[in-house]
């Protein structure tokens, strides 16, 4: 029997709130990296990779288990994000668990357009027409990717070409993530309001003690 990437066996404990999948070469040095800061100071743990220009091309299982262990990711589509079958093997392990755990995925359209991700059309189809060449003997993993791609595409998003900078489009990503992990805080703590910091602290320790508590079935608690 077929398996996924990286197909689960027991589940593992959920370690972060975010995991963010990008095209190293095209946003690590400026947009990925202020955006995972960003996040850090919400109080929001990100995952990012910071090493993975030092290996090759073959995705690591402790990587792919860092998307397990998220409760949502965020895809940043770049121009050569196709291009690496890394982030392809990422995004598909990505699509996998939206597919059987309800994890949220929130795709960033970074200078290009979601038609072009849907269709694989510009850059993207250069991209897989590579694919196509290096993988002859295994044409359903290259399916894969691309019913990946259309997957995340067809998910509502942020283009970036909407936004006057990347500063507005990042805030505007991390206020719709945070809303998304937010639990709903009892109306006793209201009284809290006006003290954003103890605010976030007990937002983050409610919404880790029932990630702990509903991690048996692998759902996101908080929609």
């Amino acid at each position: 029997m077929s398996q996924g990437i990286g197909a689960r066996i027991p589940v593992p404990i959920l370690k972060y709130d975010v995991f963010l999948s990008f095209r190293g070469e095209d946003t690590r040095h400026f947009f990925t990296t202020k955006l995972h800061a960003r996040l850090q100071q919400k109080g929001l743990a990100a995952f990012i990779d910071n090493e993975r220009l030092m290996r090759g091309d073959v995705i690591s299982q402790g990587l792919l288990r860092a998307i397990e262990e998220s409760l949502v990711s965020v895809v940043i589509l770049s121009e050569n994000y196709a291009s690496s079958t890394w982030c392809l093997d990422e995004l598909q392990k990505i699509v996998e668990m939206r597919k059987e755990s309800g994890r949220a995925i929130f795709p960033v359209f970074y200078a290009v357009d979601p038609s072009e991700v849907r269709h694989q059309r510009g850059s993207f189809e250069v991209a897989f027409a590579k694919h196509e060449e290096a993988y002859k003997g295994n044409r359903e993993k290259v399916r894969r990717w691309r019913d990946a791609l259309a997957d995340v595409a067809n998910l509502s998003g942020w283009h970036s070409r909407e936004y006057n900078n990347d500063a507005e489009l990042i805030q505007a990503i991390v206020e719709a993530v945070w809303i998304n992990l937010r639990p709903r805080v009892p109306s006793t703590f209201h009284i809290l309001q006006g003290v954003d910091t103890q605010v976030e602290d007990f937002d983050k320790e409610a919404r880790i003690g029932l990630n702990r508590y509903y991690n048996k079935e692998i759902k996101c608690v908080i929609q």
